[in-house]
């Protein structure tokens, strides 16, 4: 049986807005009170519902990562990289390659929206322009430019590779 919110209280002997402000990393709380929240949420296993919380305006905490594939070695070691360094920050990553493939980049954009994430990082571009203006939902593009107003993060392989004169 999954926990909820109000068996964390119990445990903690608290009350429920007490382990809400916890989750939500509310400040005004003793480090003492904190502490045994968190305890009684690894005690019982206790994870909130991410889904939940979305449709209560919070962040779900969620990343979308589309790519067009993850065995390419490059785009393993980034997905590696970006998955570790997100979950540091408190996200976790929803991994979707789309090969070249632009009907499954399109479901798969949409099952990342209706799954709440705060965000979209894409290297995938099968789609057009337009489809990701269209998107409410920040997004990062990794190589190549989705669409304009869409940030871009880019490598210049010419000037990683040079080196001065000795």
């Amino acid at each position: 049986m999954t926990s909820t919110i109000k068996d964390v209280a119990k445990r903690a002997g608290v009350s429920v807005t007490t382990v809400s402000r916890v989750i939500n990393n509310y400040h005004l709380l003793s480090d003492k009170t904190i502490r045994k929240v968190r305890l009684a949420m690894r005690e019982l296993d206790y994870q909130p519902n991410a889904l939940a919380r979305a449709m209560q305006g919070k962040s779900s905490h969620f990343i979308g990562l589309v790519l067009p594939n993850v065995t390419n070695h490059f785009l393993a070691e980034l997905t590696n990289c970006l998955e570790e360094r997100l979950f540091t920050k408190g996200y976790k990553v929803i991994i979707a390659t789309t090969a070249t493939d632009d009907q499954l980049e399109q479901e798969h954009l949409g099952v990342l929206l209706a799954n709440q994430v705060d965000g979209i990082i894409s290297s995938s571009h099968n789609l057009d322009n337009e489809h990701y203006q269209r998107l409410a939902v920040p997004i990062v593009s990794f190589a190549h430019q989705l669409a304009e107003g869409i940030p871009v993060v880019t490598v210049d392989s010419y000037s990683g590779g040079w080196r001065p004169p000795t």
